[in-house]
């Protein structure tokens, strides 16, 4: 399916509810950044698990082996890049009536350009949350192939 350019996208949205209908438009944009927020909420809460995980059985998977400890701090550190990512690039706020334009279609495209550097930003987060959780899985996997491995020097 062919992407279509963010003027095209404006002049629809325009076009669709008609020129006068700021407010009909204003809710249509509302709801498309709730499901952007709603769904960087859900990424805040998978990167928590992560990092809470860590603190109950980080010690453990690390035990395993240096290469464990390299792969569960290295996923743990980009799971933390993913969550100031969603924090900082999708969940700051600027209102939509804050957004510039002189008239109804450039405010309507600077809207949309807004909401197009949030889901770029959501979907970097997104990629950075799968590359961290991969490693991090990794890890507990060398865990689990090698179950007996003595845990590293220097414990309780």
């Amino acid at each position: 399916m062919k992407k279509i350019e963010r003027e095209e996208e404006a002049d629809r949205l325009i076009e669709l509810v008609g020129a006068g209908s700021w407010d009909v438009i204003h809710g249509i944009l509302e709801r498309q950044f709730a499901v952007l927020h709603n769904r960087a909420q859900v990424l805040i809460g998978l990167c928590g698990i992560v990092i809470t995980t860590t603190g109950f059985s980080g010690r453990l998977i690390a035990g395993t082996s240096p290469h464990a400890q390299g792969l569960i701090i290295a996923g743990v550190a980009i799971v933390l890049l993913s969550a100031t990512l969603i924090v900082w690039g999708v969940q700051h706020i600027r209102w939509l009536t804050e957004q510039p334009g002189d008239d109804l279609r450039g405010w309507v495209f600077a809207s949309l350009a807004y909401r197009d550097r949030k889901t770029t930003i959501y979907r970097v987060a997104i990629a950075f949350l799968l590359v961290g959780l991969s490693f991090y899985v990794i890890a507990i996997a060398m865990m689990l192939l090698h179950p007996t491995a003595a845990p590293s020097p220097g414990g309780r």
